[in-house]
């Protein structure tokens, strides 16, 4: 808990309050309580990483050669730069001790920025095409479900053991997407990344942010579960 607090102090003189929650007062022996609460302390810093834990920056983030295509259409991104994880929010974490789950939702801007290829066919179309794209929104909100395993350390203390079920996210502004010269456009709320149409060209480019979304919440997650195993249980509810 001191450690946690120490942490939270330091984001506050560093000048990046404005990242931190508010600390939710728990009574004393509600576990649930204050398990949520350290988290959202320790996971308010996590875009600069979290050295104490072992927890290194997510910015920045670079990925290769990604891969996405169907029906004779192939686009690869061969190289992606993704920023926004320093601006994160943690809006809400739940657990159900009953059912061993947990779910963390956080909101963040998010910018993917670097190389591609594009070939194949879109509605009898043939496309041959590479440059530079950017996919950009102020506020993306995801949601990471986990089911919990309770593990025993070598030191004798009680540790979780994350691995994800799955995961949700929308846009809460709209989606700039640009494939160099190729297109330009934006989802709207009005226009669900999700909603794919038989041959229309937009929903088909609007798959173009997910591999950049995908990116950054198993990044995420790979950083809930180094966490939850580098700090014991009796640690974080106390």
């Amino acid at each position: 808990m001191y450690l946690l607090l120490v942490i939270l102090c330091c984001a506050v003189f560093e000048g990046y309050a404005s990242n931190v929650p508010l600390v939710q007062p728990c009574l004393l022996g509600d576990s649930e309580c204050l398990i949520k609460t350290n988290t959202r302390i320790a996971l308010s810093r996590i875009g600069y990483g979290l050295p104490e834990f072992g927890i290194r920056s997510l910015e920045p983030m670079t990925l290769r050669n990604i891969t996405m295509g169907a029906d004779g259409f192939r686009l690869v991104f061969r190289e992606m730069n993704i920023a926004g994880a320093s601006r994160c929010n943690i809006e809400d974490i739940q657990l159900n001790f009953a059912h061993s789950t947990m779910s963390v939702t956080l909101e963040c801007p998010l910018e993917a920025t670097g190389t591609f290829k594009m070939s194949g066919s879109i509605c009898f179309f043939d496309v041959n095409h590479e440059g530079n794209y950017i996919v950009k929104t102020d506020s993306i909100r995801t949601t990471i479900n986990s089911k919990i395993d309770t593990i025993y350390g070598a030191d004798g203390h009680r540790y979780w053991k994350l691995t994800a079920t799955d995961y949700s996210y929308e846009p809460l502004e709209n989606l700039h997407i640009g494939l160099g010269r190729l297109f330009v456009g934006e989802v709207t709320r009005a226009s669900p990344l999700y909603n794919v149409v038989s041959n229309n060209w937009w929903p088909l480019v609007s798959r173009v942010a997910e591999p950049a979304v995908s990116a950054a919440i198993a990044r995420f997650h790979e950083v809930l579960q180094t966490f939850f195993l580098r700090v014991p249980l009796e640690h974080l509810s106390k």
